[in-house]
């Protein structure tokens, strides 16, 4: 067993003076505890004094709390009635010496009482009334996080097509000159040789709950960049064992002023049940959201969650600061909203229901107004149209309308390219737990989006390049567009949904299939398919729990592409879980 050595409290100087005298006055008057008035007369004063001046030596007292204590004894002795005086035999003492008469036990308990409610106050207002205890601020803020290690194998199929444009990283620079391949090749995805890595992940959060209805909540995260769906750090990625980056992952402020309704300000987690199909699990959502929940009976509950969010904001300089006259600017918003239900419709068994529908406002790519040979300094007016960050799957097309420079036909052509299709998705997610076999249980969980905004036809008028229908013929060289607006999840686990304890463990096989267009790339599982969309196939994985909040876990992600040329990607990720 060990000691548990606690820090001492220092007592106020004023409570420290009287518990000294209280101990004084103890010490002198400990004969007279047990023995009448006339015995305790007996006590010698000289004694009283060498006391006090042992402690003003020793820097228990200083010499003026001395003399007040002596100042305050005497005063004492002398405002005693006569009678009293009368009735006690007189000290023999020096000339100048000071009596210091018997202490009444109703006066010691007094004094006893007053400092021990001066003492609790104190202790109770400092944070110390009890041990360990700690001051009340500190007991309104927690801490949380969490942190994975993943061996990761990338297995691409060697029959892959190679020449799928990587059009995140032509987009990210100044443009890609379409009329000199050669000399400015086209960056493509690495589809045929596989890729085995270690990443991690680490998030710590700060929970502080500022009123009854007011709570604070800051979280940073690892990531190897700003990716909105990521928070993996490749290990070695920085080379020659260089430290990594943390990101501001959440900062939101949650206003709860009733039990069934709370708004989230800032960048906060996703408001909304949903499955990764739509958003992948780690995206977190810049700007309001509000949740309601109605308990109309121990059994059934029903949510509404609203919200809008700021996707991209327009430079405040946008185009240039080397031009007088500005761009307008080209705001990107998420606008959401989901109703639903939580029923324990019979014994042991839920259902859980969400019905939502997610504008994407101004997310799809525009063509531009006729722009004059564009160089890298210059803007053409929809350059804003075109994604800040995206994965893989949605259609692009090419945003500028480029005009050659007169006498220059052949000079550089740069180009941008944005999504083909407008978004608006919308969503049904449900999720039926069997819990008859506690601790084991079964779920099962279905999730279906479709783009509401899709129109094949506008998208054809827009000259899309890429997802057209492969064709077997060589010399056949007819493009025909072949992208889609639909998508759908299903997936069963057994087990325990939730592992925190050893030996706690799940099972589960799940089927994906998310066309095209379905919803916007940038934001769906960046995990299937390497993140994307235009993707189908299977998902089996596996947890257990290996002691308290700690677990091993395994899946193995098999893809391929649904439309368009051969794609087709396994991924095997092992992982070991801590929370906290």
């Amino acid at each position: 067993m060990t000691a548990s050595i606690q820090p001492r409290r220092r007592l106020r100087p004023r409570l420290r003076v009287r518990a000294l005298a209280l101990a004084l006055l103890a010490a002198c008057a400990a004969p007279a505890l047990a023995a009448s008035p006339a015995d305790a007369a007996k006590i010698s004063p000289e004694v009283t004094l060498k006391l006090i001046d042992l402690l003003v030596a020793k820097g228990v007292l200083t010499r003026g709390q001395a003399d007040d204590l002596i100042a305050e004894a005497s005063a004492s002795a002398a405002a005693r009635p006569a009678a009293t005086a009368a009735a006690q035999p007189a000290y023999q003492t020096a000339p100048g010496a000071v009596v210091v008469p018997y202490v009444p036990e109703v006066v010691r308990q007094q004094i006893k009482d007053e400092l021990r409610a001066e003492v609790v106050q104190q202790a109770k207002s400092e944070g110390w009334a009890t041990p360990n205890a700690l001051p009340e601020w500190t007991q309104r803020i927690s801490v949380y996080g969490d942190l994975r290690a993943r061996a990761e194998d990338v297995l691409n199929d060697g029959e892959n097509y190679r020449e799928f444009p990587n059009f995140a990283a032509l987009n990210s620079g100044s443009g890609y000159d379409v009329a000199d391949p050669v000399a400015n090749p086209v960056p493509y995805v690495n589809t045929t040789k596989n890729r085995g890595r270690m990443r991690l992940r680490a998030r710590l959060g700060v929970h502080a709950q500022i009123a009854d209805w007011v709570e604070a909540d800051l979280r940073l995260a690892t990531g190897s960049d700003r990716s909105p769906v990521s928070t993996n750090q490749t290990l070695g990625a920085g080379g020659n064992l260089s430290k990594y980056s943390l990101w501001l992952d959440r900062a939101y402020v949650r206003l709860k002023p009733t039990a069934w309704l709370s708004a989230d300000i800032g960048r906060t987690p996703n408001p909304f049940w949903t499955s990764e199909l739509l958003f992948d699990n780690d995206l977190n959502f810049d700007g309001v959201a509000v949740k309601t929940q109605f308990a109309h009976d121990p059994d059934f509950k029903t949510f509404v969650n609203v919200g809008a969010f700021p996707v991209f904001n327009t430079d405040f300089d946008f185009g240039s600061t080397q031009k007088i006259d500005k761009e307008s600017s080209r705001d990107k918003w998420l606008y959401g909203a989901q109703a639903g239900l939580d029923w324990n419709f019979a014994d042991a068994m839920s259902l859980k229901l969400g019905l939502g529908y997610f504008l994407f406002d101004k997310l799809n790519g525009q063509f531009s107004s006729a722009c004059l040979a564009p160089t890298a300094k210059d803007v053409c007016d929809t350059d804003l149209s075109r994604p800040q960050f995206q994965q893989f799957g949605n259609t692009m097309f090419a945003i500028r309308n480029i005009v050659p420079a007169q006498g220059a036909p052949n000079g550089p052509q740069l180009q941008y390219f944005g999504y083909a299709s407008e978004f608006g998705v919308a969503n049904l997610h449900a999720a039926l737990e069997i819990a008859r076999f506690d601790p084991v249980k079964i779920v099962l969980e279905a999730d279906v989006v479709k783009n509401t905004k899709y129109d094949a036809g506008r998208i054809r008028a827009l000259g899309p390049l890429n997802n057209f229908k492969p064709t077997l013929d060589p010399a056949d060289t007819t493009a025909i567009f072949d992208g889609g607006d639909m998508g759908y999840y299903v997936n069963l686990l057994v087990g325990q949904p939730k592992i925190e304890k050893a030996w706690d463990w799940n099972a589960s096989i799940g089927y994906k299939r998310l066309e095209s267009d379905a919803v916007p790339d940038a934001f769906t599982d960046s995990d299937f398919h390497l993140g994307g969309t235009n993707a189908r196939g299977f998902i089996v994985g596996g947890s257990l729990g290996l002691a308290r909040n700690t677990w091993l876990g395994l899946r193995w992600l098999s893809a391929n592409e649904v439309t368009g040329q051969p794609y087709s990607v396994d991924v095997i990720q092992l992982d070991l879980n801590t929370q906290f």
